[in-house]
C-alpha cells in the first residue's frame, strides 16, 4: 500500500510557492514601475518649480530689488512645507498604501485584508486535516513498544 499524501501535500506546497512567487513578482515589479514613475515626475517638479521661481523673480524684480524679489519667491517656498507635512497621510501615505495593496480606496484594502485572511485560514486547516490523517495512519503502522 502505498500512501498519497506525501505527493499530495509537495504538490500542494509547490503550487502554493508558484503563487506566492508570481505575486511577488507582479508586486514587485508595479512597484519598481510606479517608484521610476515618481523618480521622474520629482524631477519634473523640480524643474518646473525652478524655472517658475526664476519667472517669478524676474517679474518681481521689475518693480523691486533683486534681492526683495528673491527673498519673497523663497518665503512663497517656505509656505508649502507646512502644507506638504500636514497633507502628507491624504497626499503620500495613503497612495502609497493603495497602490501596494492593489485597492482602491480603504475598504477596498480591508476587505482585501479580510479575505487573504480567510484563505490562510483555510489553508491552515487543511493542513491540520493532512496532519491529522498523517498521524492517524502513523499510529495504524508504527509499532508501539
Amino acid at each position: 500500500m502505498k500512501l498519497q499524501i506525501l505527493p499530495d501535500v509537495e504538490s500542494f506546497a509547490k503550487a502554493e510557492y508558484n503563487v506566492l512567487r508570481l505575486k511577488a513578482i507582479d508586486k514587485v515589479s508595479h512597484l519598481i514601475g510606479s517608484l521610476l514613475l515618481i523618480i521622474c515626475l520629482i524631477l519634473i517638479g523640480f524643474a518646473v518649480l525652478t524655472f517658475g521661481a526664476a519667472a517669478a523673480v524676474f517679474a518681481l524684480g521689475q518693480c523691486l530689488p533683486l534681492w526683495a524679489a528673491c527673498l519673497i519667491v523663497g518665503a512663497a517656498y517656505l509656505l508649502l512645507i507646512p502644507i506638504l507635512i500636514i497633507g502628507s497621510t491624504v497626499l503620500f501615505v495613503n497612495p502609497i498604501i493603495r497602490k501596494l495593496g492593489g485597492a482602491k480606496n480603504e475598504q477596498e484594502l480591508k476587505c482585501e485584508t479580510i479575505r487573504a485572511e480567510g484563505e490562510a485560514a483555510v489553508q491552515r486547516e487543511r493542513m491540520k486535516a493532512v496532519q491529522t490523517v498523517w498521524a492517524t495512519l502513523r499510529n495504524l503502522f508504527v509499532k508501539k513498544d
